[in-house]
């Protein structure tokens, strides 16, 4: 045993020497000694840092494939109205498709009597029905399955986040603004009366004196007054903000002071003569030489219903439009005008 490892050991101490005194690398694999390297220019040094030869980069395709990618987290969205005029309003929720409301349209009277004259008879209010239909908005899109399987952001909620919003804008216009046809009936659409006596279906109008000019603190000094007593309690002003700018401008004759002032309490919102100021995009803008109405003042909370049957409703297809998927979005809402005592209108005229 001991003689066969002698042996092999001796084989291969002969090979090794017999390899030491042979050339059998090629002349150029061999390593070269450190003195026979050829110094480079600074400019070859540059033009290798700068461009690397053949080195990975990220601006090129290459490198630019394996760089880590910014994450997505949200979108900047759009800023959307908010809903200013739903939440000084009257709200109730429904289970039908209309509301139906019983109110007085005129007073019950009475008198004063003695203890021998029978007084005379005195009229019973009349009452009237009210009826406030629900109106259906919706919002209708498709979006790839493969984009909502492999987005960065969860694009479904984005969406309905969207619709949403935009939802809050058209409610917002229908309240002030609808025609009631396929939609609420908004306050302004109202015929108007100057007179001071109420006439049910028409809203007090107060008249400035000049187009396009809110020209005193007179007029909002008359509108408040206009209003009776049991509406003051809960009575805001909403306006669009070209109304709310000129205000601001509008100075007290004798002292010269600012008409409004701002609330310096944290989180206390503009006010004018003690009663809350709303501003809502929806609400007509000045216009130079015409006549308009962008300010309204009073108790909304008795003076206008919104009407809510049920909540936003989402129906998710991904069957009939394939290989989309497709949503329609639908919420029903209603509104109208309960009591035309209760809202006064400042417009713009000569």
């Amino acid at each position: 045993m001991t003689t066969s490892l002698e042996h092999s050991l001796n084989r291969l101490e002969d090979a090794v020497n017999t390899l030491s005194h042979q050339h059998i690398y090629n002349k150029s694999l061999e390593r070269p000694m450190l003195e026979e390297i050829t110094p480079r220019s600074d400019e070859s040094v540059q033009n290798f840092v700068k461009y690397g030869e053949k080195a990975l980069s990220s601006q090129d395709g290459t490198g630019n494939l394996v760089l880590r990618k910014p994450k997505i987290s949200s979108v900047i969205e759009t800023p959307h109205s908010p809903r200013y005029f739903r939440d000084i309003s009257g709200k109730t929720t429904i289970q039908s498709d209309h509301l139906e409301l019983i109110r007085e349209k005129t007073n019950t009277d009475a008198g004063w009597a003695s203890e021998t004259i029978l007084g005379e008879e005195t009229k019973v209010a009349d009452l009237m029905k009210i009826l406030i239909p629900v109106h259906e908005m919706y919002a209708r899109t498709r979006i790839s399955q493969r984009l909502l399987d492999d987005a960065a952001i969860d694009l479904e909620s984005w969406l309905m986040d969207g619709i949403s919003g935009r939802f809050k804008g058209l409610e917002e216009d229908a309240f002030i603004n609808g025609s009631g046809e396929r939609m609420p009936k908004g306050f302004l659409t109202y015929p108007r009366t100057t007179n001071k006596t109420m006439e049910w279906g028409k809203f007090n109008e107060l008249v400035t004196g000049q187009n396009g000019e809110l020209v005193s603190a007179d007029i909002f000094l008359e509108t408040v007054s206009s209003l009776k007593t049991p509406y003051l309690q809960g009575a805001v002003w909403i306006m669009s903000r070209s109304a709310f700018a000129q205000i601001r401008r509008i100075k007290e004759p004798t002292t010269g002071r600012y008409l409004w002032q701002p609330n310096l309490q944290e989180a206390g919102g503009n006010t004018l003569l003690g009663f809350p100021i709303i501003l809502s995009d929806a609400m007509p803008c000045l216009k130079t030489d015409t006549a308009t109405t962008p300010i309204a003042f009073g108790n909304f909370f008795q003076g206008y219903q919104i009407v809510d049957r049920g909540e936003f409703t989402i129906l998710r297809d991904p069957y009939c439009a394939k290989p989309l998927v497709e949503f329609y979005v639908t919420q029903r809402i209603g509104g109208d005008v309960i009591d035309f005592d209760a809202i006064k209108l400042i417009t713009t005229g000569a």
